[in-house]
């Protein structure tokens, strides 16, 4: 469900409200390979890390061990009470991915990671029970 069908438009602050600290100014995006890339930014730790559509590119890409080092780190930016939300790809969708490259075919072989397996691996990190809020495509 999107915050728009759930609360309708959220409008923008008036200006003199307006600041870093406030909504949506206090949101920013940043494009990274946050595996093995510094971001000054973690430092501050986040309130939320959302991970849309990424972790079979970075399992695919990196393998199991890529996997868990994105978690591990998503783990330790989050602030206290903290939330990750991810949206995990199908195993059944990794095979069309690993057609497009060679390398991503060869890395692929060597996967032992299942995406079901990601709650377990959570867990073994520190992070609480996961919360499922459907599939995707679902309810929309």
């Amino acid at each position: 469900m999107s915050c728009e069908h759930e609360f309708g438009s959220l409008p923008v602050p008036p200006s003199e409200t307006r600041g870093r600290h406030v909504f949506p100014h206090n949101v920013s995006f940043r494009t990274a390979d946050w595996t093995s890339t510094h971001i000054s930014e973690d430092a501050d730790g986040y309130s939320v890390v959302i991970a849309f559509s990424i972790s079979k590119w970075i399992h695919l890409n990196g393998g199991d061990e890529a996997l868990r080092s994105f978690f591990r780190r998503v783990y330790d930016v989050l602030r206290p009470g903290g939330m990750f939300v991810l949206e995990p790809q199908a195993w059944d969708t990794y095979a069309k991915a690993k057609r497009m490259d060679e390398r991503l075919k060869e890395n692929g072989r060597k996967l032992q990671i299942r995406p079901d397996d990601f709650g377990n691996i959570l867990g073994t990190i520190g992070f609480g029970p996961a919360q499922h809020f459907g599939m995707t495509g679902e309810g929309g």
